[in-house]
């Protein structure tokens, strides 16, 4: 028996040995090994130690396979993966343009006014971008402008041609000459052309401007008109005053065929309101036979009231009505009051609302827009000894449509001729009693 159970404790030894060599090399899926069978124990004297040892020795699982390296995911190119956000695209011809001036202004000096201040600019794009200049306007008609070409590469530059005509013109002179192109941070340039215009025949000052006056308060101001060039006399024939008679003047010869003076005076009642005004005045000489004098002034009455006009734009439709508001002050005199306002129209509403000592709003409304106002005045009743009365006038004014030219007709299309008709022979009546077969269908020959 104890033979027995030595041979049965080898086998289990042996058994053991050769799982553990087996178990050595890795697989790659590392699966689980069946425990070995369980030995039956044939003889129950052979202890509790060759019992335990037959149970704690079944066969031993393989070594678990090792953890797999971690290799980084690769990424995966760009148009295959969804989550990748798209590439923004150049725009069109890439880049941003960006137009210089080195020199944005001219200085000509002075010019006597019958010659051409000429000037060129140039300009450049310093920018990564095609740059494209969509247009070249100057503030006046006197000046022109030429530019070779429209469109600059990265680094390239072009050159504008610019001259300013002086004829007729005096003094300082300032034009302006935008350039407008796609540069997205300045997408219009001004360039400028100053000097002075030396007249041959100059008039100074070039305008009277008498600024605010009083109605009953006299002014008046020296004009010179001389001229400029030893070989050059003139006369002064006449001097007429637009839109302005209540202006007055006097002209007198202060040196013999080179030099007047002209006295503009602003004297008497003059009316209330803003007035503007010139004076023409005509020569002998073919260096300046015309000179433009503006005349300017606003006149205060003893009430301030501004706007000193309603003005009403006129519109055909009846039914159409007009509000406007006025402001009253205090004009050469310091204290007013005002008893009553008086209306041309009783359709007219007003309220009349004092905003403060010697201060009102005279609020209108459903004013007509048609030519029942025309010519009529608001009547303001005050407590003024020398002014009771102050009038306010209507103006309806009608807006200039302008009348484009008719185009001219189109030239007169021939019509496609007919095709013609072909030509009908006549046919000769048959003789008495043989049939007609003139219109009868052709028979289909055999």
């Amino acid at each position: 028996m104890r033979k027995g159970s030595l041979l049965v404790v080898l086998l289990v030894v042996m058994i053991g040995i050769m799982g553990c060599g087996k178990s050595s090399a890795p697989t790659v899926d590392a699966p689980k090994t069946a425990p070995a069978p369980q030995v039956p124990v044939k003889d129950a004297q052979a202890g509790g130690d060759v019992g335990e040892v037959e149970e704690a020795a079944p066969v031993a699982a393989p070594p678990a396979a090792p953890a797999p390296v971690a290799v980084p995911p690769v990424a995966a190119p760009a148009q295959e993966s969804a989550a990748a956000p798209e590439a923004v695209q150049a725009p069109e011809g890439g880049g941003v343009p960006k137009l210089v001036v080195p020199n944005p202004e001219y200085n000509f000096g002075k010019l006597d006014n019958s010659e051409t201040a000429e000037c060129q600019f140039v300009l450049r794009n310093e920018g990564t971008g095609l740059l494209k200049i969509e247009n070249v306007r100057a503030s006046c008609g006197c000046t022109a402008t030429a530019l070779d070409k429209n469109e600059l590469a990265p680094g390239e530059e072009v050159v504008l041609h610019a001259s300013t005509n002086l004829k007729g013109r005096q003094g300082l002179q300032t034009k302006a000459v935008t350039v407008m192109s796609n540069d997205p941070d300045q997408p219009t340039f001004q360039l400028k052309i100053v000097g002075e215009a030396i007249a041959s025949i100059s008039i100074e000052p070039m305008a009277v401007q008498f600024g605010r006056i009083e109605d009953n308060e006299p002014r008046e101001q020296k004009v010179v008109i001389q001229s400029n060039k030893e070989d050059i006399t003139f006369k002064v024939q006449s001097a007429e005053i637009e839109d302005m008679d209540f202006i007055q003047h006097e002209i007198k010869e202060v040196e013999p065929g080179k030099k007047y003076e002209m006295i503009v005076k602003a004297a008497g009642d003059l009316p209330v309101g803003n007035h503007n005004g010139r004076f023409i005045i005509r020569t002998d000489s073919p260096e300046r036979a015309v000179i433009w004098l503006p005349v300017s002034m606003q006149v205060i009455g003893a009430l301030e009231i501004m706007p000193p006009v309603v003005n009403i734009r006129f519109s055909e439709v009846p039914d159409e009505m007009e509000q406007q508001q006025l402001s009253i002050t205090a004009g050469r005199v310091a204290e007013f009051k005002i008893n009553e306002v008086v209306v041309p129209l009783d359709t007219i509403q007003h309220e009349l609302i004092e905003a403060g000592p010697n201060a009102y709003r005279l609020r209108l409304s459903n004013m007509p827009r048609t030519d029942a106002l025309d010519g009529k005045n608001i009547i303001l009743r005050t407590n003024l000894k020398d002014t009771p009365e102050v009038e306010i006038p209507f103006n309806i004014y009608k807006p200039r449509v302008r009348q484009l030219p008719t185009p001219p007709p189109a030239p007169a299309t021939a019509a496609p001729a007919a095709a013609a008709a072909p030509a009908v022979t006549a046919v000769p009546a048959p003789p008495a009693g043989v049939e007609d077969v003139s219109n009868a269908p052709e028979k289909a020959k055999q």
